[in-house]
């Protein structure tokens, strides 16, 4: 009889210790998600970073501009694009539209000689031929697309860039387009930047942006697995976990060095020299595989590796702070220099009638501001690379092989 009093008693107060301590944690939580509302009402929201850019002459646009962007990147705009991952949402904006295929409007002057079929000209790559921190004008496929038209091409350039593509998705996307019977007559490719971090995060070359959350997410739907993400999604929202993590991460939290986020199934490189190496190696194998392409459909391709603002020597007060207002790690400098050198090394082997070209030191010994962040430019930048690719595409179509 007595155990069983105890046993009681035991109950009693271990439910009564339960109780407190969830009634002190909805208090907690509930003071912290009133804290974090006050917190949000009184402080204005973080501005884009890039509209202070000074190689924008107009600050005016740049606000109008950044508005626009921020609406894009903070209301889930994107779609689920089979092969390839993703593409935006269709949009009408001011300075950017997105039409109902999740392509950048390209502006493609009216020709004099309207009476002749157009010359298709599609151009991959990330969000710099995307064209983030430009106007629809002022991107790199519609800068081309006018210099053509100067020098007497009736031309019809297709945007076919995505944030965060690496050269590999540019390559499926293209093959889904031949699939689909829509034949280019000219190809560029305009690559480096998102094949250099995307090895970086996760150590393995090749990878598209973030491919671990495609590796957590595949098959939620099997064995109960969206229940438990579920549950681990709404503990991460909890305002108490929100301010430990932000706690732990003012007081202790930060690492040195960058830590890489590996796949569970695909073979990491923790060697950077061999990494970089690999990354090369990875890109050249994609060209190949798009002269192939090119030979079969009859179509001419170019291939650029992009500038980043790593190898500007001149920088302004601007570019200098822009370097840590963007999504900088320890150690991701010296990587995609590392890989940049690679890319030279490996390049000056290559036989000639390969159209490839290196033009990442466009930028090097240039003093005027150039970029808005680490890797994107405004029209002025995007005009000097459209004029290169545009007098590259010249030169082959003065020699016939277009």
């Amino acid at each position: 009889m007595a155990i069983i009093k105890k046993l009681i008693y035991f109950m009693r107060d271990a439910w009564m210790i339960l109780g407190i301590a969830l009634i002190l944690f909805f208090v907690i939580e509930a003071g912290l998600s009133i804290a974090f509302k006050m917190r949000s009402f009184w402080r204005p929201p973080e501005t884009n970073f890039r509209k202070l850019a000074d190689t924008y002459p107009d600050r005016s646009w740049s606000e109008k501009y950044y508005s626009e962007i921020d609406d894009i990147e903070k209301n889930r705009s994107l779609r689920w694009r089979p092969y390839v991952y993703w593409r935006r949402l269709p949009r009408n904006g001011e300075y950017i539209n997105i039409d109902n295929n999740g392509l950048r409007k390209t502006i493609n002057p009216v020709a004099a000689d309207g009476g002749k079929s157009p010359v298709k000209v599609f151009v991959f790559g990330g969000s710099t031929i995307w064209g983030l921190g430009s106007s629809d004008a002022d991107t790199i496929p519609s800068q081309i697309s006018n210099e053509l038209n100067k020098n007497g091409v009736n031309c019809e350039v297709v945007n076919f860039g995505q944030y965060a593509y690496v050269s590999t998705q540019s390559v499926i996307e293209l093959m889904l387009q031949l699939q689909k019977g829509n034949i280019p007559d000219a190809v560029i490719f305009y690559d480096g930047v998102n094949d250099t971090f995307n090895a970086f995060q996760t150590n393995t070359p090749g990878l598209t942006h973030n491919e671990v959350n495609r590796e957590l997410e595949y098959g939620l739907l099997d064995k109960g697995n969206l229940k438990t993400y579920a549950a681990q999604s709404i503990i991460r929202q909890l305002s108490t976990v929100r301010f430990l993590g932000g706690f732990l991460k003012q007081f202790g939290g930060k690492h040195e060095q960058f830590q890489p986020i590996p796949l569970k199934y695909e073979q990491s490189i923790s060697d950077k020299k061999a990494l970089a190496a690999a990354v090369v190696e990875t890109y050249f194998n994609n060209i190949r595989m798009v002269q192939a392409l090119a030979k079969s459909y009859g179509f001419t391709a170019q291939f650029y590796w992009q500038p980043v603002i790593f190898t500007k020597k001149q920088l302004s007060d601007y570019e200098l702070r822009s370097i840590e207002m963007d999504f900088y790690f320890p150690g991701m400098k010296e990587f995609y220099l590392d890989t940049y050198d690679r890319l030279k090394d490996r390049s000056a082997g290559l036989a000639g009638d390969l159209e490839f070209f290196d033009i990442s030191s466009t930028f090097n010994d240039i003093e005027e501001p150039i970029y808005v962040d680490f890797n994107h430019m405004g029209a002025k930048g995007n005009r000097v690379i459209a004029q290169r690719m545009t007098h590259e595409y010249l030169k082959l179509k003065k020699v016939g092989k277009m």
